[in-house]
């Protein structure tokens, strides 16, 4: 095991987290819009979350470049349990035991189904694998997000939306480590690799959704939707695009029908706990002020 890659993972995850409730924080307080709205840009603690992540982001990739997917991906879960209580304090209330519960049972079931020695792998992926990858991922987050809006639970809903923007944060982790091993090896030649500019595009898009799902709900629905999801997909990818390996055995897959089991009680029971407080108003305009 690469104890580095793992190290730095770790306070990648710690991050991730932080940013997190930092966006969520001023994601549900703004008046609700629907996707691709950019007026969070100019909330300072918004931004303040997106500078924290910028940071998780750079320690991310370089875990990525020097550890593989199947090990990386998962240590992401590690910062979830984290998230309720910042959540909570940033709001000023008590986390529920549901939700803390939840979390820590999804977290619990992740790392017993994914946590095993990873071998081998390669570093960059054909194009017909890229090309599969990229199209069930696609096929994936739009499905996601026609549920959602169908979905009148905000905490379901917010689930939805996590998820989808979680099954894209994990294509575009695939991406990074693919970019990253260019910029180590070749710097001069990534502006002629197709990945970089589709890795900038899907995280522009990720953060549109990471934004809309992070108006739905509490964090805890859509954070942990989204940090089960990512490493989900990254290790399937790891495993099928990367030819990354993991070892099996008959008790292995036994536990790893338990771990599912966990992780959909946990996600559930995060999914269906938390009744939102009031929202901020919407603005009145100046003239309709006036007319009153």
């Amino acid at each position: 095991m690469n104890v580095l890659a793992v190290a730095i993972a770790l306070a990648a995850a710690v991050l991730f987290v932080l940013a997190a409730a930092l966006q969520h924080h001023a994601a549900f307080h703004e008046v609700r819009h629907g996707l691709f709205d950019v007026r969070l840009l100019h909330h300072p603690i918004w931004i303040g979350g997106q500078l924290t992540d910028l940071v998780g982001i750079a320690l991310h990739a370089t875990a990525l470049q020097i550890g593989a997917l199947v090990l990386v991906q998962p240590i992401q879960v590690s910062g979830l349990p984290l998230s309720v209580p910042m959540e909570a304090a940033l709001n000023r209330r008590r986390p529920h035991r549901r939700e803390l519960g939840g979390a820590a049972l999804a977290t619990a079931g992740l790392a017993a189904f994914l946590v095993a020695a990873p071998e081998g792998g390669i570093k960059h992926p054909s194009g017909v694998a890229w090309f599969a990858s990229g199209g069930l991922v696609a096929v994936t987050v739009i499905g996601l997000l026609a549920l959602s809006h169908h979905t009148t639970g905000g905490s379901r809903s917010g689930a939805s939306v996590g998820l989808a923007t979680g099954v894209l944060y994990g294509f575009t982790a695939a991406l990074l480590k693919t970019c990253t091993d260019i910029l180590a090896t070749r710097p001069l030649t990534l502006p002629l690799h197709w990945e970089v500019y589709v890795l900038i595009g899907a995280g522009i898009v990720g953060m549109q959704l990471n934004q809309s799902a992070f108006q739905h709900s509490s964090l805890a629905s859509p954070l942990t939707a989204m940090t089960l999801g990512e490493p989900l997909v990254s290790v399937i990818i790891g495993l099928t695009a990367f030819h990354e390996r993991i070892r099996t055995s008959p008790p292995r897959l036994a536990i790893n029908f338990v771990a599912a089991l966990a992780m959909a009680y946990g996600i559930w029971t995060t999914s269906t706990t938390w009744q939102p407080p009031a929202r901020r108003p919407a603005a009145v305009p100046p003239d309709d002020q006036a007319d009153r």
